[in-house]
């Protein structure tokens, strides 16, 4: 590559090339006006300027809806495809590229709508348009034609059918530019959380406390999505020395929004720092991706028991134990437990040991092509209505366990004895051994289970191993996936 440009507004590029070449072949393009390659030699430059004449982009103007017709947000994929009525049926053109990972609103092949409503240029050809808004929503799959110089339009109705009443969906980890670790616009953070139907999340950047709340008044979201401000405090030693606090005072203009600053010495004395922040006031206090053997008793990883950093367990409430599948897999020998990093299955046996610590799943997403929103958690909430969540319920609800993680299906559980009903976080007494559980699973139409697995002290029990192919006739294909009663002594 001799040379590269974007061109100025009036579509002009000036460059330099070396002398004694005859010719160089060029390639351009622009969003929405597909790529021209050709040549130009040394006769065409001295006879004066090149012009490059790209094709007329096509246009899609998008409304996308509820059932009812009421606008939403709304993630919205643009998939080429090839058919027999464009062009060559064997070929396929290159997904759109809208703009970096680290952008907002249109950002590789997707656009990101606050309220379902935009306009795109796109190159002509046939596409797919995967509209989609969080894992309580269908997903519509519209095919589209894009014609050069014409604008089409894009209509979709997606409908709620997952019912999660009574809980709220959460990120506690997420992160943009004012981390420092990244160039994601956080506009765009605010932007993907929404478009995923995200309806509680506090701001959790690296070092300083920030805020999202003028991006929601920008997009006037607020009744979308609650939040509140807070911060990751990201020391050394890593992976141990990482913690999450909301909500926190943030003081615009001071360092660091006002917010502590890190112990590179000790993680029990940052984590001592940050819990009695803003005069001892009541906060959600998170251990981030953490090595649970070195914290437990091998502070220097040198394979020789110590105390570790387990005092920091003193002030911990919820700790990361993502990603949630590798709840199936166990090290191979006791001795790889003390190097093995499966965070949900060394968590499983703390719970063992008598450490009620509650678990969480967080994307820890540093950028906004699909960051948000695979994994989530469900909050118990006495308002399913984001407008009026209130971030000390969910603290609360948090650190009593009121919680239920997930990477999209959305899990009720209940369990019962003598007349006593508990769910998740609580307590519950079985004077004679017998428990009634009830489970039930729902998904939208994009997505399926094919298992519902009960862990007894960390261990899958195989009685209680319901597949799609050993007991079929208990998973539907329906919105309501499984919803079974059963005992369990």
């Amino acid at each position: 590559v001799y040379a590269s440009g974007r061109t100025a507004v009036d579509g002009h590029l000036v460059t330099r090339l070396p002398a004694g070449k005859e010719e160089w072949r060029f390639t351009a393009k622009a969003v929405g006006r597909g790529v021209l390659t050709g040549t130009i030699t040394a006769a065409e430059l001295a006879a004066g300027a090149k012009v490059l004449e790209l094709s007329a982009p096509g246009m899609v103007a998008a409304n996308v809806t509820d059932s009812a017709g009421q606008p939403i947000p709304c993630k919205v994929q643009f998939r080429p495809r090839a058919d027999p009525g464009f062009a060559d049926p064997k070929t396929r053109f290159d997904d759109p590229d809208f703009g970096p990972d680290s952008t907002h609103t249109a950002i590789k092949n997707l656009v990101y709508s606050h309220n379902g409503r935009f306009r795109q240029l796109l190159t002509p050809g046939n596409y797919d348009a995967v509209v989609s808004y969080g894992t309580e929503y269908d997903v519509a799959v519209i095919p589209l034609t894009i014609v050069e110089g014409q604008e089409t339009p894009l209509r979709a109705k997606l409908r709620h059918s997952v019912d999660t009443t009574g809980w709220v969906s959460g990120e506690f980890h997420s992160h943009a530019s004012p981390s420092g670790d990244n160039t994601t616009s956080q506009f765009g953070r605010v932007q993907n959380l929404l478009c995923e139907q995200i309806e509680f999340a506090p701001c959790t950047e690296h070092n300083r406390i920030s805020s999202y709340q003028p991006h929601l008044e920008r997009l006037e979201s607020t009744h979308l999505m609650a939040t509140c401000s807070g911060m990751e405090l990201t020391g050394k030693v890593l992976r141990v020395n990482h913690q999450n606090a909301f909500p926190l005072i943030e003081r615009r203009y001071q360092q660091d929004g006002g917010g502590p600053t890190v112990n590179n010495d000790s993680p029990i004395a940052q984590i001592e720092r940050l819990a009695p922040w803003d005069d001892g006031s009541e906060k959600l206090l998170q251990m981030n991706h953490p090595n649970l053997p070195q914290i437990l008793g091998d502070r220097d990883l040198d394979g020789k028991l110590d105390a570790g950093f387990e005092k920091m367990f003193g002030f911990v409430d919820v700790i990361e134990v993502h990603p949630p599948a590798a709840i199936f897999s166990k090290p191979a020998s006791v001795a790889a437990v003390r190097k093995d990093l499966n965070a949900i299955f060394n968590w499983l046996q703390m719970l063992n040991l008598g450490y009620r610590l509650v678990g969480v799943v967080n994307t820890d997403a540093h950028y906004t092509f699909h960051g948000s929103g695979w994994l989530r958690n469900y909050i118990k909430s006495s308002t399913d209505n984001p407008a009026e969540i209130d971030t000390l319920e969910m603290v609360r609800a948090s650190q009593q366990g009121h919680l239920v993680m997930t990477n999209g299906p959305f899990l009720e559980v209940e369990a019962s004895a003598a007349g006593e009903r508990a769910g998740p976080g609580d307590d519950l007494q079985a004077a004679n051994g017998g428990v009634s559980l009830r489970v039930r699973v729902q998904c939208p139409n994009w997505f399926d289970i094919d298992r519902v697995q009960l862990f007894v002290n960390g261990r899958p029990a195989e009685e209680f191993n319901f597949t799609r192919r050993s007991h079929g006739e208990l998973v539907s294909p329906d919105s309501v996936e499984f919803d079974h009663r059963f005992q369990v002594s």
